[in-house]
């Protein structure tokens, strides 16, 4: 009779589960469970037919040990590789195909992974991987379970990018890129979708934000989060539709990270807005805002955010990342016909721009900054923008002509979204810069964008547009090379492109692009385009042209400016220089970057006998020249603070107006006072906010501790091997480290279809390695066998792999087995045994898992127990190897190790835990307190002022005010209250009672046993001696050498030189001199751990020791894999030829 406590089969066919209650009913049975793997409670009534066929397997918390031994071990290492970050302290670095740099390992696992709650601003200088950063750190944090659904927010055409090149290739992790096109198809995908690209211009419409407010994601990551723009003028704030966006899902979600090289950008108020995405509370004031930025705590730490300077970043070997770079402005002169078209649109404009200032029409400003800028990139581009505005003129002009009534029409501008002003012009996208072109050419707009008073003045600037437009097409129909074009060719010839040196050209504007790419290739060039009227698709086959030989020269204009990588090339040409200096050094960004292997070159191109390049020339040439007196790039950073009360309209007024303003007071100045002036506004910036310096010798530590302990590729493939082949899979090496799959068992199958949408057609006849550096070495070469797969943790093979075993043989563990130790001289018993620590935290699984241990806890015959680590396991075997009767021990009861590990585990764990969450949670319980006190202040300090006013007035507006302050002041009292309360909730963590998956019955071999299956003896004295002489060597060298052989690591010894270096030993002693037998674990260990592994092997120890040393002796020597038993025989002869001398 089935019994509660029974955990039984075939009740129900996913999994087995555990009785919790039986009751009878009639000639029926309610049958109450929970599932072994799912822990899913319910219910079912059978009949007592069904309840026949009930078989059960054994009782909850008892082992019978009648396990299988070979699932047992298949389950223990997939639950070991399940929960790997507790064995590896870089688990995402080791399975994603990355070599991270020491500032890339010092940000997420110094900064971002140990804190709780991540609301984190990443601002490292341009180039430094902050992509990298963001997918070590998304990979952690599935892997611990702290997320799931993750969106990801970038630029419009950084989306697939980040999807495929980021996420898909470099972590493995596959995420679904959403666009206008696959929205229409589901509208429902942001909420039946976890992992998710899209880009912020999309979700910021209407339509796509209406869906995003029903929705809450764990992690929302926002690329070039400096774009999020919102001001403050006076009492009034703007926010840009982006912002809005940002905001609302910064509302909606647990972690938030933002990514942006230039965080701060000279404006308090603008930097305060984008630290409240953080925490709109902590961040509620400018002044609290950059006090909080400049806050390090002794470790270099803050809990907000981290900058590093590319100055200060190093390779593993202390090397700088960054290559020099050198910038020349090289001027020409416009001809006497492009000077005699530049000279009369110019004066158009000035006209123009003089009525605008007298009328205050900021919009007729913007036009005719656009108009500016075109004159100056190109006759065809100032050609088709004469073109279109003197046609939509004369549109304008007809249309009143049939319908007069239409002047004294006023129209609202919605289309202008978020800039009406020249400042916000630099900042455009370049799709935004053509839709903004759009609506200076549409009728119906135009009258905004003209000073006309009358229809009468409108036809009179149509019929003048005109004439300029037939002066500019027929200086273009004349078909001669523009005096710019020719300067250009002389630059490629000196500078080699002529002869296939690569080269980025950027220019502003899509005609100039089309112009510069007809030119370039009637002249023999292979050119290739990046704008911002392509698909992302476009943009990234056209990146990809020109990282082979079907391009040499890529034209583009802004598109280009953030987010591509172009380290293979060292030339780049402005031929339009931006207003705004600081899109020069995102220009240089590009090529200018970490993996640039020659000096970078950039030529700034300007035309000196016009306005315009008088003055950008004479800024270009003094940025150079201080740049090379300082030796800092950071000049193209501060250029805004530098200008600070200079605006970009001031700029203009001097171009337009040729008469003298503050921009030309400060271009004219000294070199010196300028120099001096860029110094001390670079010393400030830094200032501005705090810079963390790179600890190279944390992330050193970091880097020596996951080579130690990691799992990939060697215990990752050994899984692979033995459960993929023990579930009916088949698969062969076809090249040194490369696979190919033949059969794929139907568990797998079916997993895969189902999970992952994944047929088994698709994955059969796969190619597939485990090793990374062979992955990048295949995927390089570009084999004509076919593209390979990277296996490991993240993978949907390997997962589903790892997910089955568990489900599969969780009754195994459950049951308890019998293993065989041919090391061990006592037979005692190990159990499998998880602790969790558990916080307040919403989990989709229940309670959220702040903290959890695997270990492998062993009781010997006397009742005590040690701990020890869960790759024990590995080197015991299955007792049919030895054809050895064991008779299993009594039914054992988890009771006692529950109780032990309890105490010794579990506790220590929680107070761990505890004290992390603890100092987390105090210093932003005292960052609440402050902002909430400063803000509360100034909210008194007001409420006062109105209320004296109100006593010598009844004046009914001034009682309203003092009303609504004190409305303030009361949800602000109450904001504050919440705020603290949820923080207190943060740190009420909660201690699960220890888990035991399992239990092994150990029994050793005896001495007989072994010198029958090993042909040597095991002798205790002889390795004693062998320790000891390892130990005295080490010591005697100067370094300092510490006993871990009972820890399980697979190795004996960890000896640290004085500079920090390491050796990893394994000792082996012998009574003569003969051949030595490693575990599997060691070989294994030593294997993966390479020139930083040693074997000692002391021959004679009880006559006379003799030490031999070996490095690298998993890679150097070949062993024999014994036929019993998982052992690796070294012969005499083989360590005898190696061994150092």
């Amino acid at each position: 009779m089935i019994q509660v406590g029974n955990i039984i089969q075939n009740l129900i066919p996913s999994e087995s589960v555990v009785v919790t209650k039986v009751q009878p009913l009639g000639s029926h049975f309610s049958i109450s469970y929970k599932g072994v793997n799912t822990n899913k409670a319910s219910s079912v009534i059978i009949d007592a037919a069904k309840l026949e066929t009930l078989e059960v397997v054994a009782d909850e918390g008892k082992f019978n040990f009648k396990g299988n031994p070979e699932k047992f071990k298949l389950f223990a290492e997939a639950e070991r590789i399940k929960t790997a970050y507790q064995f590896d302290p870089l688990f995402a670095i080791n399975c994603s195909v990355v070599d991270p740099l020491p500032h890339q390992v010092e940000a997420v696992y110094k900064f971002l992974l140990p804190q709780p709650r991540i609301r984190f601003l990443l601002a490292d200088d341009t180039g430094a991987g902050k992509t990298i950063m963001t997918g070590l750190l998304i990979k952690e944090m599935l892997m611990r379970k702290m997320v799931e659904r993750i969106l990801i927010v970038t630029p419009g055409g950084l989306t697939k990018q980040w999807q495929e090149d980021e996420m898909g290739v470099k972590f493995n992790l596959p995420f679904t890129l959403v666009n206008s096109q696959v929205f229409n198809s589901d509208p429902t995908i942001f909420q039946t979708h976890d992992r998710v690209v899209v880009s912020i211009d999309l979700i910021c419409r209407d339509k796509y934000l209406k869906v995003l407010e029903n929705t809450s994601w764990d992690l929302v990551i926002f690329d070039e989060a400096h774009k999020l723009s919102a001001y403050e003028y006076g009492l009034k704030t703007y926010r840009s539709r982006r912002y809005e966006a940002a905001f609302m899902l910064s509302q909606r979600c647990e972690h938030v990270l933002l990514l942006t090289a230039t965080p701060h950008r000279g404006r308090q108020d603008t930097f305060k807005r984008l630290l409240q995405l953080l925490d709109e509370d902590i961040f509620a004031t400018s002044d609290i805002a950059a006090d909080r930025i400049k806050e390090l705590s002794q470790d270099g730490l803050n809990k907000f955010f981290i900058r590093r300077l590319k100055e200060d970043m190093k390779d593993w070997d202390g090397n700088p990342l960054y290559v020099k770079r050198s910038t020349r402005t090289v001027s020409y002169q416009l001809t006497p016909e492009e000077k005699k078209l530049y000279d009369a649109v110019t004066k158009y404009l000035t006209k123009r721009k003089e009525e605008a200032i007298s009328t205050k029409n900021i919009h007729v400003t913007l036009a005719l900054a656009v108009m500016q800028r075109r004159l100056v990139s190109s006759i065809f581009a100032i050609k088709n923008t004469l073109q279109r505005r003197w046609t939509a003129l004369q549109e304008l002009v007809d249309e009143l002509d049939r319908n007069p009534a239409l002047w004294s029409q006023k129209e609202k501008l919605e289309d202008l979204m978020d800039y009406d002003n020249v400042d916000d012009y630099e900042d455009l996208d370049d799709d935004e810069k053509d839709a903004l072109d759009a609506i200076l050419c549409d009728p119906k707009k135009l009258k905004w964008f003209t000073t006309a008073s009358s229809p009468k003045e409108l036809k009179h600037e149509a019929q003048e547009v005109k004439a300029l437009y037939e002066m500019a097409n027929n200086l273009y129909l004349q078909n001669q090379e523009e005096k710019k074009y020719t300067e250009l060719k002389d630059l490629l010839r000196s500078q080699g492109v002529v002869d296939g040196e690569k080269l980025v050209l950027f220019t502003e504007h899509k005609d100039t692009l089309l112009y510069l790419e007809d030119r370039l290739k009637n002249n023999g060039y292979k050119v290739t385009t990046i704008h911002g009227g392509m698909s992302v698709d476009e943009r990234r086959e056209s990146q990809v042209r020109f990282m082979t030989d079907q391009a040499q020269i890529l034209i583009a204009t802004d598109a280009a400016g953030e987010g591509i990588n172009l380290q293979f090339c060292r030339l780049l040409i402005n031929w339009d220089i931006p207003w705004n200096p600081n899109r020069l050094e995102q220009r240089m960004g590009r090529v200018h970057r970490y993996g640039q292997k020659r000096d970078v070159l950039v030529f700034n191109m300007v035309a000196d006998n016009t306005r315009e390049g008088q003055v950008l020339a004479k800024l270009m040439q003094k940025l150079d020249n201080i740049r090379e007196d300082l030796g800092d790039d950071r000049v193209y950073d501060v250029i805004q603070d530098v200008l600070k009360g200079i605006s970009l309209e001031d700029i203009i007024s001097s171009v337009f107006n040729g008469q003298p303003t503050q921009f030309d007071d400060f271009i004219d100045q000294d070199k010196d006072q300028i120099r001096d002036l860029f110094k001390k506004k670079i010393e400030e910036n830094t200032k501005s906010m705090a810079v963390s310096k790179v600890d190279f010798k944390d992330a050193q530590l970091l880097k020596e501790d996951s080579d130690e302990k990691r799992l990939q590729p060697i215990y990752i493939r050994l899984f692979f091997e033995k459960a993929f082949r023990y579930l009916g899979g088949e698969y062969e090496q076809v090249k040194e480290g490369i696979y190919r799959i033949s059969k794929v068992p139907d568990v797998i199958s079916n997993r895969l279809k189902e999970n992952y949408k994944i047929f088994s057609d698709n994955v059969t006849k796969l190619l597939f390695c485990f090793d990374k550096h062979i992955f990048l070495d295949y995927s390089n070469a570009n084999s004509l066998m076919g593209k390979a797969h990277y296996i490991n943790p993240g993978n949907p093979l390997f997962d589903c792999l790892v997910d089955t075993v568990r489900d599969l043989y969780r009754d195994e563990m459950m049951k308890g087995t019998i293993l065989v130790s041919p090391e061990d001289k006592e037979a005692y018993l190990t159990f499998y045994v998880k602790n969790q620590i558990t916080d307040n935290r919403p989990s989709k699984e229940g309670d959220n898992v702040a903290n959890e241990n695997l270990a492998l806890v062993c009781k010997d015959a006397d009742g005590n127990f040690s701990v020890t680590s869960p790759a024990k396991l590995i080197d015991l075997d299955i007792p049919t190897q030895y054809a050895k009767e064991i008779t299993p021990p009594e039914v054992e009861d988890e009771q006692d190790v529950m109780a032990w590990s309890f105490e010794h585990i579990a506790m220590p764990l929680f107070e761990s835990t505890k004290q992390k969450v603890e100092e987390d949670n105090e210093t932003r319980r005292q960052y609440l307190e402050e902002a909430f006190n400063r803000v509360i202040e100034d909210l008194d300090g007001e409420i006062n002022e109105l209320q004296g006013r109100t006593l010598v007035s009844d004046n009914e507006k001034l009682q309203e005010k003092l009303q609504k302050k004190y409305a303030l002041r009361e949800q602000t009292d109450k904001k504050r209250e919440e705020r603290l309360h949820s923080l207190e909730k943060m740190v009420e963590l909660q201690q699960r009672t220890p888990e035991v998956l399992g239990c092994a019955y150990v029994v050793p071999l005896n001495q007989m046993e072994y010198e029958s299956h090993f042909g040597m003896s095991r002798d205790d004295e002889v390795e004693a001696i062998a320790m000891q002489v390892a130990i005295q060597h080490e010591t005697d060298e100067g370094r300092t050498p510490t006993d871990v052989s009972k820890d399980n690591v697979g190795y004996d010894i960890r000896s640290s030189a004085p500079d920090g270096q390491k050796r990893y030993i394994e000792v082996k002693g012998r009574a003569a001199t003969d051949g030595v037998m490693l575990s599997e674990n060691e070989w294994n260990r030593l294997t993966q751990l390479g020139r930083r592994a040693w074997l000692y092997i002391v021959s004679n120890c009880k006559t006379q020791p003799e030490l031999h040393i070996i490095n690298d002796p998993g890679n150097r020597l070949d062993f024999e894999k014994t036929i019993k038993g998982i052992q690796y025989y070294l012969p005499l002869e083989e360590w005898k030829n190696k061994e150092l001398l």
